[in-house]
């Protein structure tokens, strides 16, 4: 297998695995993919054109679709009137990535608490049988959270 195939095979892959991780339509994941993996500056319209085979009105609905949500941004060069897309800072795209998970973590600690408030207040042979069972789920959750702060600080570290 030459380095060109591999490298369309793991595209496939990584737009296969962007789509589902972020409910993302297949072709904007493929262009996603895409200009991760690319060696150049940045693609132009065109260049997605030319590499997904896809009509132009599909084409500019992804990227579109991309920038609005943070994963892409342009750039121009001087004396060129294409626009040139390329993957957001890939930190702050890690740390989007992070923040979206650690605020998931809160939201189910949250609504751990809650449930077992109510337990407590209601059902105390609920509560108190299942007292170290959510004690250890909590406890898991406040090491996730811990490992994704810990993760976020040092990604910042770097852009510094």
């Amino acid at each position: 297998m030459d380095k060109e195939e591999y490298r369309r095979g793991l595209i496939e892959d990584l737009g296969i695995h962007i789509e589902n991780q972020y409910s993302l339509p297949p072709l904007s994941a493929r262009i996603f993919a895409s200009l991760i993996m690319t060696e150049e500056d940045g693609l132009t319209f065109d260049d997605c054109l030319t590499r997904r085979g896809a009509s132009k009105s599909s084409i500019s609905t992804s990227l579109n679709l991309l920038l609005q949500m943070g994963f892409i941004k342009y750039f121009t060069k001087s004396r060129d009137r294409k626009r040139y897309y390329t993957v957001a800072a890939k930190d702050s795209f890690m740390i989007k990535k992070l923040s979206k998970a650690l605020k998931q973590l809160e939201n189910e600690e949250k609504m751990m608490e809650k449930l077992s408030d109510y337990n407590e207040k209601f059902n105390p042979e609920i509560f108190k049988s299942s007292q170290k069972m959510k004690d250890i789920y909590m406890n898991c959750i406040k090491e996730q959270k811990d490992i994704f702060l810990k993760t976020i600080d040092q990604l910042n570290a770097l852009k510094e």
